[in-house]
């Protein structure tokens, strides 16, 4: 017998698929679609036939589908030209300047043609009760040039979502200007398909610009600006250097979580490139004993593993993707000594990397002269600012409201050493 509490788990397990993969959810917003507007309709004709006579109810009903027909009839060709010429323009504004001058001589050639048909239908049977009045006539016509409207807005969004899969599923290299012309066409997705547009995101910055992210290493004010800009880009993509799987491993902390590993996405290939700083006297034989693996929190499995090699003075590994990352609804990296440990859940992973935050974020607050030279105290500043806030996020998302509010609370600089690196000696 199926207890209450599986059966949450499974209500839970279904939503978190629906979450992280587009087609179920997309499939699920069909669905619900359908049954909302067979719903709205059932009920719609049941208030008309109460409040309407028969006669009223098919004439009503003979008028809709006239005006469907007459904007059937136009929107056909210049909804396939949308979808055709509509990702060619670069920019946002010449994105709406198209559509707009589209839309408009597409209504307005249906307002022409309705406008033709109405009086030639205006004196057949049954017609002639409903179109007699003025206002019924400029009805119909208004009725069906914003049916138009409608079903040309459809279409720009099936050619946005057409512009962003193509690019997102494909690394293309290409200039600045198709660039921005895919980044407008993300914008227009964003809120409905958002693994998609993140798979856009990370393949133009990868490809179009032509430059790998750097670590900041020890400069403050990148950190901060990375923090800013591409911090966590990769939806549903996290790492982080923890203490916890790597007790004695031999790289060195970046200046927070963000700068612990280098993590490249490469999705035409099918692999993630991990990037890590071996600490100073560390050999090269050592460095290459430890594993990277990408593991799922969520039913706790390791989805790839990897060994580090020497690149050049980092050590980097590589790993095979089994499937596209956006099928995932999180994903951790993780550097282990072995590769069998086992796999962390959600909320554990949020809370060691909240501890990694307050580490940064207390390091920065005693603002080490040493450690970065040529930071000032404003940088020093940010970068405890912005790594307090991200270990708020981690600690909302590990529903610890108590340690989350604690996060954001003002405290006294410590003279303690509190920092990974301090007590590693670095």
């Amino acid at each position: 017998m199926t207890t209450p509490s599986a059966s949450l788990r499974w209500a839970r397990g279904y939503v978190r698929v629906a979450r992280g993969d587009s087609l179920v959810r997309n499939s699920l917003y069909l669905m619900l679609t359908t049954v909302e507007t067979a719903g709205l309709g059932y009920v719609f004709w049941i208030v008309a036939a109460r409040m309407f006579s028969t006669a009223q109810v098919g004439i009503a009903s003979a008028v809709i589908s006239l005006c469907s027909t007459v904007a059937l009839l136009t929107y056909l060709g210049p909804a396939a030209m949308l979808v055709e010429r509509l990702h060619t323009y670069q920019r946002p504004r010449a994105w709406k300047s198209f559509f707009a001058r589209m839309c408009v001589a597409t209504a307005a050639v249906t307002a022409l043609l309705a406008t033709v048909t109405v009086p030639l239908i205006a004196h057949a049977k049954g017609y002639g009760s409903y179109f007699s009045a003025a206002g019924a006539a400029v009805l119909a016509v208004t009725g069906a040039a914003v049916w138009t409207v409608v079903q040309m807005c459809c279409n720009a969004f099936i050619a946005a979502r057409r512009a962003v899969r193509a690019l997102g599923d494909h690394e293309v290299a290409v200039p600045a200007a198709a660039a921005r012309m895919a980044l407008a066409a993300a914008d227009i997705l964003a809120e409905s398909d958002h693994g998609a547009v993140c798979r856009l995101r990370d393949s133009i910055v990868t490809l179009v610009e032509r430059r790998q992210p750097q670590p900041p290493g020890l400069s403050v004010a990148a950190e901060v600006e990375g923090l800013e800009k591409n911090c966590m880009r990769l939806s549903g993509l996290h790492w982080v250097l923890d203490p916890g799987l790597a007790p004695r491993a031999p790289f060195r902390p970046g200046l927070s979580p963000y700068s612990d590993l280098l993590v490249r996405h490469e999705p035409s290939a099918a692999r993630l490139v991990v990037s890590a700083t071996p600490a100073t006297g560390v050999t090269r034989e050592t460095a290459e004993m430890w594993h990277v693996r990408l593991v799922d929190p969520t039913v706790r499995r390791v989805l790839a593993v990897a060994v580090f090699e020497e690149d050049g003075s980092r050590a980097q590994a590589q790993l095979r993707l089994p499937f596209p990352l956006h099928e995932l609804s999180e994903a951790w990296v993780e550097v282990t000594d072995r590769s069998d440990r086992p796999v962390q859940g959600v909320k554990l992973h949020r809370r060691r990397r909240a501890l990694r935050w307050a580490d940064a974020a207390l390091r920065a607050e005693r603002a080490p002269a040493g450690l970065a030279p040529g930071a000032t105290a404003a940088d020093w500043a940010a970068l405890a600012a912005a790594a307090w806030e991200w270990c708020y996020r981690d600690w909302t998302m590990a529903d610890d409201p108590e340690r989350a509010m604690a996060a954001l609370a003002p405290r006294l600089p410590s003279q303690d050493p509190v920092c990974i690196a301090e007590i590693l000696g670095e």
